[in-house]
């Protein structure tokens, strides 16, 4: 996409996170994207949410819960790795975005950037449902019948509990 004319060469993803001429700051050069290795660290090192999955759900420096399968989009769910930071870490997308290349905000700006939306058990159920197919936590395990499964039309050969749906009428 870079054309070999432009002054500002294509970088593929890889080079410092800052800004602006030459001067001032650090010469080290962070990447601004990890390999797997990289990531599966970021995401070990995340607080486990309680009750849920850990390898699907966990908490980023700001204290926002977040969904493995939503890596790298614009929703409260969603993160991104903070390359700006010493060492790589999961931010919520728009904490990180707001964040921008600084090394070092407090936790309590971090919130500040946060999305305002805390999700029920109930809540993350029913996201997990449609992401995954499932819910396992602690106290739940069940699959998601498919329409051949509630119709009698084929016999299920997963013994996990088909999963219910809140009732409509509840909150």
């Amino acid at each position: 996409m870079g054309d070999p004319s432009s002054p500002h060469p294509e970088n593929n993803g890889e080079g410092s996170s800052g800004g602006g001429g030459g001067g001032g700051g650090s010469s080290k050069v962070r990447p601004r994207s990890f390999d797997e290795k990289t990531r599966s660290a970021c995401w070990r090192k995340a607080a486990v949410v309680a009750g849920r999955h850990p390898e699907r759900w966990r908490q980023e420096a700001a204290g926002n819960v977040v969904c493995r399968r939503f890596w790298s989009c614009h929703g409260c769910l969603c993160y991104e790795y903070d390359p700006s930071s010493p060492s790589p870490k999961i931010l919520q997308t728009r904490v990180n975005r707001s964040k921008s290349d600084k090394a070092w905000v407090d936790e309590a700006e971090m919130r500040g950037f946060s999305c305002d939306i805390k999700f029920t058990e109930k809540e993350l159920d029913i996201i997990e449902m449609a992401v995954y197919g499932d819910v396992i936590r602690p106290g739940k395990q069940c699959h998601c019948r498919t329409v051949a499964k509630m119709l009698g039309q084929v016999k299920s050969k997963n013994r996990m509990a088909a999963c219910e749906l809140p009732d409509k009428n509840t909150s």
